[in-house]
């Protein structure tokens, strides 16, 4: 019976979810917490339903993503983005990172982004972190290296520092001027964000946290699952620019460490964007 009850739970739950997503279909401007004005405009890409062997690519382009590929030249170790690494997985989107092979010279990794580009935003991406050490996943807005804004969860140090790494899930605005100093705040876990699982939850459904950024004129603000746990107000990019996924390792020890000894999968289960910023609100007006 307890079991049963779970499952009405999630199904009401996910119901609910699906009312709520076709009522915002008939709002003019949704307003978010905190932002004056709102935004005209809504997208959510659902994965939940998705099934191994099926092209991420054409999936990921009906909602307004593609997927990069490039090398980047990161020390001590080049990252090279590859497109096979943005793979559909049992209900999510999954981006992989290979377990690194010497001989390569290379850390084979993933990386997405929306093919809109936008000025002030809130994203809100359901994702499953990795549990294999040695790992960036990044969900982050990117114009250039001094207008970008991140959330940044580095799996090796999760629930405990490095030498020059601290634990927890990085909020970080990036200098305005080159050679400037960023804006960051680290936020220790309250939950494991690889296991699913609430480190003092006694449900025993999965849980799959929501990370989302609000970004206006004057700050950017960082939730988990709706809970405010960061706010930036300095270095806060100026530029529009796209929305970006991603997974990779250097193995950097004062970043990334690693590189990986196992091939390392990130789930993302669904992305929700609203865009289209306007000072005024107006028309039929949701707060979201």
């Amino acid at each position: 019976m307890a079991r049963l009850g779970i499952v009405l739970a999630l199904l009401c739950k996910a119901v609910v979810h699906a009312a709520t997503i076709q009522e915002r279909q008939s709002c003019d401007t949704y307003v978010v917490p905190g932002i004056t004005g709102g935004f005209t405009q809504h997208t959510f890409a659902d994965f939940s339903g998705v099934t191994p062997g099926e092209s991420a690519a054409s999936l990921l382009s009906s909602h307004g993503i593609s997927i990069d590929t490039g090398l980047i030249g990161t020390t001590p170790i080049p990252h090279q983005f590859v497109a096979q690494n943005v793979l559909l997985g049992s209900g999510s989107v999954d981006l992989k990172v290979n377990a690194y092979n010497p001989s390569s010279g290379q850390v084979v990794s993933a990386e997405m982004a929306t093919t809109d580009q936008f000025l002030y935003a809130s994203v809100r991406t359901v994702l499953k972190s990795s549990g294999v050490p040695g790992v960036v996943e990044g969900n982050f807005m990117y114009h250039n290296d001094n207008q970008e804004t991140d959330f940044e969860i580095l799996t090796s140090t999760v629930f405990s520092s490095s030498q020059c790494v601290a634990a927890g899930i990085w909020t970080t605005n990036q200098p305005l001027q080159q050679g400037g100093t960023s804006t960051h705040n680290t936020i220790p876990f309250t939950f494991n964000p690889a296991s699913g699982f609430h480190a003092h939850s006694y449900s025993l459904h999965e849980y799959i946290p929501e990370y989302r950024i609000d970004w206006s004129s004057n700050s950017t603000t960082f939730y988990i699952d709706g809970v405010q746990v960061s706010r930036l107000t300095t270095n806060v990019p100026t530029q529009a620019g796209p929305w970006l996924w991603n997974a990779w390792s250097s193995g950097d020890p004062c970043w990334s460490n690693g590189p990986p000894t196992a091939d390392s999968f990130t789930h993302i289960r669904s992305i929700e964007i609203y865009k289209g910023y306007t000072s005024t609100a107006s028309g039929t007006i949701c707060q979201v």
